[in-house]
């Protein structure tokens, strides 16, 4: 049985990792037999980072490299069907969703200050109360730093989030009446795509960001039908999207 290592996740989700996310729905779409396994020491992993898939004696670090493997060992095959522009299309969404999209949605959960409370009671939850904060505080520094040097963090908050609401803008304009990305049948970039919308239509954090996706219905609709049709029974549907009802 292949194995996902992700960071544990609030019941409601299945990861608030968007990388990880994506991972987990290719084994779903890849129709493979898996069990997740939390990270306890990221040192110990390739890269430092999650989501890491063990297969065997393979260790597996990306998600990209992960959907790799899946596609030369494990039969995923959803995008066979794509022509070389819909390949071409998917890929820069994709390439938008994880590098620049995902970027103002970190902002939103750790340099915004409507985040604190939340980040410190869920993502620090097992941090002694007395510790949070300082620990948090840190946090925060430091991926300050990792957002100036990418460049997003060097603007103004309402310049960040002006990119974030065109980015969804665009998402949306070109799902337009499908039931996903790329037709009638889920592909790979809809694993992407989905991995970062829902962790914005999912969080409790009141900003800008999130208050453009909850104003896009189509969003909340995509999200839930792509989420239903890969996990079906087992599909975790996060409270602030519950009385959606997905198309």
């Amino acid at each position: 049985m292949l194995v996902l290592v992700n960071f544990p996740a609030p019941p409601e989700i299945r990861s608030l990792s968007p990388f990880c996310y994506k991972a987990e729905a290719l084994l779903a779409l890849a129709g493979c037999d898996y069990r997740m396994e939390h990270a306890t020491d990221l040192a110990a992993l390739p890269h430092g980072k999650v989501p890491v898939l063990k297969d065997g004696d393979l260790v597996i670090p990306d998600s990209s490299l992960i959907q790799r493997h899946l596609e030369r060992h494990h039969g995923l095959a959803i995008d066979e069907t794509l022509t070389g522009v819909e390949l071409a299309m998917a890929e820069a969404f994709r390439r938008m969703a994880e590098e620049h999209l995902r970027w103002t949605m970190v902002h939103a959960r750790w340099i915004d200050p409507a985040g604190e409370e939340m980040i410190m009671g869920t993502a620090l939850a097992d941090v002694p109360e007395e510790m949070r904060r300082d620990v948090f505080m840190g946090l925060r520094e430091n991926i300050r730093k990792t957002l100036h040097a990418q460049g997003i963090g060097r603007h103004a908050p309402e310049e960040i989030y002006a990119f974030g609401r065109a980015d969804l803008d665009a998402i949306a304009a070109f799902l337009d009446d499908k039931p996903f990305f790329m037709g009638d049948r889920p592909t790979t970039v809809d694993a992407s795509l989905v991995g970062v919308v829902l962790n914005i239509l999912a969080s409790d954090i009141d900003t800008p960001l999130m208050r453009h996706a909850a104003a896009i219905p189509t969003l909340a609709d995509y999200a839930l039908r792509f989420e239903r049709t890969v996990f079906g029974p087992a599909a975790r549907i996060p409270a602030t999207l519950r009385g959606e009802q997905a198309a």
